[in-house]
């Protein structure tokens, strides 16, 4: 038996290396890409990963008039270190499609491909086409053996994703994802077991596309450039592009029918002589320790290719616009002052005035900012105006027990009215802060607030006593009753800045303990679990941008106070799963759309998703360029001084500074559009988080270091900055009471 197996294993080898004498093959660090010379086969292997194309044995797939159409290379041939594969395929109809793959060695264990489709003869009968390229695992799988990275979409597992999200089925087959909605057009999959991943990039995507494209019917039109990548999971795993894009199992590209829960939006190419359809993809392997180091790994690797460029803006304009709009909107409503909740534009004219304290609404942070501005520069209406703001807030909407009322209506004719709003985490760190801002400004200028810092410490105190055991605090709050409303502990973290800052004032240990007991649940639950899930309050308990930034404030100050490593460790987690959700390569608006909200001169790298389950997209990353920038000084890692330069200027792009989209005033900037379906159109309103997003990172750049241009700072000698940033870390750049 013994000799039988070594009989049987030398007839094995001999077999193998007769079929590797036939085959060109390619080497990139430790993977191989191997062609056979007669074009029947095309293979992908690193170790003991065997990937071969996707309809294997055919190499080349297409699919024309809904029928899939596969064939072989006619041709293939070494040339300067590349393979140039030809293949001719001839339809039912008679149509020869002429298929030219080139393919060479990319970066480690990476290979690119460049395809060009052209029709050489046009069958009778034959009007649409697309074409596929593809890579199958070739053992059986399941979909649970995987991890998946698709930016925006799919982090991990299908946990923490809505009914009808992308990838949140288990039980699809197909997953392909249009890769005009992701931030950068890739995806990759880790082997839970192995730890190897495999992953696919378009190079040089140009996701082009016209006013109209939308809907779950079939469209044939050669203006449609853009790809899908994706899975299959039958079996086996596979990993593919289309193109042009189609969408499916699950798709938010128009209405399926009422009978239909799933399905395909449909996008083709016509078969035409000279249609357009070239495109070149990267992919390969990466052998990562955890899920987290795949996502810096590949998207890195992606950003790379991509390089995307600052657009700078005057920031210093930026801040003086976004000044005069909240001085032009500020009304005292028979006592009850603040800024409308949301700016129809173009016109500039309020909707209505009611009040949210934080998130969305962002009342008494805007009121620090105007605040902060009068006391600079001696504008004392501007001074009253935003004490006014702050006063109605701590003498209306504190409740004995410490918690707050968020939401108030204002009215013409009688006193503002508190709705049934409950009292959110986000909702409220976001107000408390603004209060700990104002309070200091105030205490710098030499003018003492105790009442404003007392509404802080009463809170905070509630904090302190109902603070679940294992350091948690939920959602929600009835803010009447002190009951939790909702059983989600994920916004958990949305508070511990807060608590770090008013530590910082007081030195009351026990608001330190409480911020470090809810840091060690955060740790456990959201980083170790990489669950950034229910930041986006009005979209709960899914995964999303904000979760992300909200831990990125949390575990920086946490780390400030304390100079644990494991803090600063968790904050540059979450700082990498946060940018993924930022467009870094270019999406143009519809080629013939005259009613888009987003300048066609505009790149659209640094606007960010907001959350999984949709592809609206927003400025809303403008508030963590402070953070980006600190990261950068703690670690050294240039990709997140990149990022910081990004979203401070390509952020504010959708401002209008230079006066050319008519808004009634140029600090005025829309809540957020689409990149996909109607690309650039948009809800044609600001809410008050927007004016928000572009003042508050300013005042920490100047609270740290006296300016707030990335690229004046960088100019300084780096000693000097380190210094000035501990310094800031070791007061949160306030006051002591």
């Amino acid at each position: 038996m013994k000799y039988l197996f070594i009989l049987i294993s030398f007839l094995s080898f001999i077999q193998f290396s007769l079929a590797a004498e036939k085959a060109y093959t390619l080497q990139s660090g430790d993977a191989s890409l191997s062609v056979v010379k007669d074009g029947k086969r095309l293979s992908l292997q690193t170790g003991n990963a065997h990937y071969l194309s996707l309809n294997a044995p055919y190499v080349v797939t297409l699919e024309v008039n809904a029928e899939t159409l596969n064939g072989y290379y006619s041709s293939v041939k070494e040339e300067k270190g590349s393979l140039v594969c030809i293949a001719k395929l001839k339809s039912s109809h008679g149509t020869v499609f002429h298929v030219k793959d080139v393919f060479a060695p990319d970066t480690e264990n990476h290979f690119r491909m460049d395809r060009e489709v052209t029709i050489e003869k046009i069958g009778k009968g034959d009007d649409y086409f697309n074409s596929y390229f593809g890579l199958t695992l070739q053992r059986k799988t399941q979909i649970e053996d995987f991890e998946f990275f698709v930016p925006g979409i799919w982090y991990r597992n299908n946990l923490s994703l809505r009914r009808g999200s992308l990838a949140s089925d288990y039980t699809d087959n197909y997953f392909y994802f249009r890769e005009d909605r992701l931030p950068l057009p890739l995806v990759s999959a880790r082997e839970k077991a192995s730890g190897l991943a495999i992953d696919m990039v378009h190079l040089n995507a140009d996701p082009e596309t016209f006013y109209g494209e939308n809907g779950v019917n079939r469209i044939v039109d050669e203006r449609m450039q853009f790809g899908s990548l994706g899975f299959t999971e039958t079996d086996s795993h596979s990993i593919l592009f289309v193109f042009p894009g189609i969408e499916g199992e699950t798709t938010y590209v128009g209405r399926l029918p009422e009978q239909k829960r799933k399905g395909f939006a449909y996008r083709s190419h016509p078969v035409k002589a000279g249609v357009k359809h070239t495109y070149s993809l990267i992919f390969g392997f990466n052998q990562t320790k955890d899920f987290p180091e795949l996502v810096e790994t590949v998207w890195k690797q992606a950003w790379n290719k991509y390089t995307p460029v600052v657009h700078k803006v005057d920031v210093k304009d930026a801040y003086e616009a976004s000044i005069e709009v909240l001085d032009a909107y500020l009304l005292n409503l028979n006592g009850a002052p603040g800024w409308p909740f949301s700016i129809y534009l173009p016109n500039g004219i309020a909707r209505a005035y009611n009040y949210q304290m934080g998130f969305i609404g962002f009342q008494i942070s805007n009121a620090y900012f105007l605040l902060r501005k009068g006391l600079e520069i001696d504008n004392q209406e501007y001074v009253r105006k935003a004490s006014e703001v702050v006063d109605f807030w701590v003498n209306n909407s504190q409740q004995e027990s410490g918690l707050v009322s968020p939401w108030a209506d204002a009215y013409v004719d009688r006193k503002a009215t508190w709705r049934d709003y409950e009292a959110y985490m986000r909702v409220a760190a976001g107000g408390m802060e603004g209060m700990m801002g104002a309070w200091n400004i105030m205490k710098k200028h030499g003018i003492n607030k105790p009442e404003w810092l007392s509404y802080c410490k009463k809170y905070a105190d509630w904090l302190v006593r109902n603070q679940e055991k294992d350091g948690s605090f939920y959602l929600r709050y009835d803010w009447r009753t002190g009951k939790p409303t909702h059983d989600s502990k994920y916004t958990t973290t949305n508070i511990i800045r807060f608590l770090i800052e008013l530590y910082s004032v007081t030195q009351d240990k026990r608001y330190l303990d409480t911020a470090l007991k809810a840091g060690e649940f955060s740790y456990d639950f959201i980083h170790h679990d990489y669950l950034y899930v229910g930041g986006v309050i009005d979209n709960p308990n899914v995964k999303d941008r904000e979760s992300g930034q909200m831990a990125i404030y949390a575990f920086l100050a946490l780390y400030d106070v304390t100079g644990d490593a494991k803090w600063k460790e968790a904050a540059i987690q979450a700082a990498r799963y946060t940018e993924t959700f930022m467009f870094a390569y270019h999406v143009p608006m519809a080629i013939n759309d005259t009613l888009t909200d987003f300048p066609k001169d505009v790149s659209i790298v640094g606007q960010t998703l907001i959350a999984t389950g949709h592809s609206a997209i927003d400025n809303g990353l403008a508030f963590s360029s402070f953070q980006y920038y600190r990261l950068y000084l703690m670690t050294g890692d240039t990709h997140f001084l990149e990022m910081a330069k990004l979203i401070q200027n390509n952020t504010l792009s959708i401002m209008d500074l230079d006066g050319d989209m008519r808004y009634r005033y140029r600090g005025l900037l829309t809540e957020c559009f689409n990149p996909q379906s109607n690309r650039g159109h948009s809800v044609r309103q600001q809410l008050p988080w927007n004016q928000a997003s572009i003042l508050e990172p300013m005042h920490r750049f100047m609270d740290a270091f006296g300016e707030w241009d990335i690229d004046v700072i960088e100019q300084w000698p780096m000693e000097k900055r380190q210094e000035m940033i501990e310094r800031y870390a070791r007061t949160q750049g306030l006051e002591k009471e």
